[in-house]
């Protein structure tokens, strides 16, 4: 996961103007102003694993699809709101409604992010607000530092998985299981 506070512009941003940035790197739009993605090198790396794995599975069930690092514009209090959440899973029910260009308008079912050491405690609960506000099922949110993932439900149950636990695809994912130290780089 990756939400630096590193602010681009003063003036308001829309999401068409975002769309013109994806060469410059990875935002956000929150609040009409960019925030800059930045991860580390290892919570790039545990995304990197963690879309194999899922890859992998999705190859064997055909579910859904993936989006590793999609800009997502699906938020009903906010029709200007951006996240980017590192990897993102859509079920295949869900698809007809994704669009080949452009953010994507269909919340994600499943969005995992990593944690890196500049993450910040409030900006984290604040995009699990706009996920669950967009109907999001599960957050995955990966700690590839302290070696745990915590799987946040819409109910605001959150189960902590680490190194020995299984981590389950539930209800979106179907099948998919993996020992967290799977996961983690």
């Amino acid at each position: 996961m990756n939400m630096t506070t590193t602010m681009v512009a003063q003036t308001p941003i829309t999401p068409s103007d975002l769309l013109d940035l994806e060469d410059e790197g990875l935002f956000e739009l929150v609040g009409g102003k960019l925030v800059e993605k930045s991860m580390s090198s290892l919570a790039s790396r545990t995304a990197g694993v963690i879309t194999i794995r899922l890859g992998i599975h999705n190859e064997q069930s055909r579910f859904g699809e993936i989006y590793p690092e999609q800009s997502f514009q699906c938020f009903p209090e906010d029709s200007d709101l951006i996240r980017r959440p590192d990897i993102a899973f859509i079920t295949s029910d869900r698809l007809a409604g994704v669009e080949e260009q452009g953010h994507v308008t269909v919340a994600p079912d499943l969005a995992i992010e990593v944690v890196s050491p500049n993450d910040k405690i409030y900006e984290l609960d604040e995009k699990l607000e706009d996920y669950w506000s967009a109907g999001v099922k599960i957050v995955w949110v990966v700690n590839p530092k302290f070696r745990w993932i915590r799987v946040h439900l819409p109910d605001r149950s959150v189960v902590e998985l680490h190194e020995a636990d299984t981590l389950t695809g539930g209800a979106v994912l179907p099948g998919f299981s993996a020992l967290v130290r799977e996961l983690l780089p």
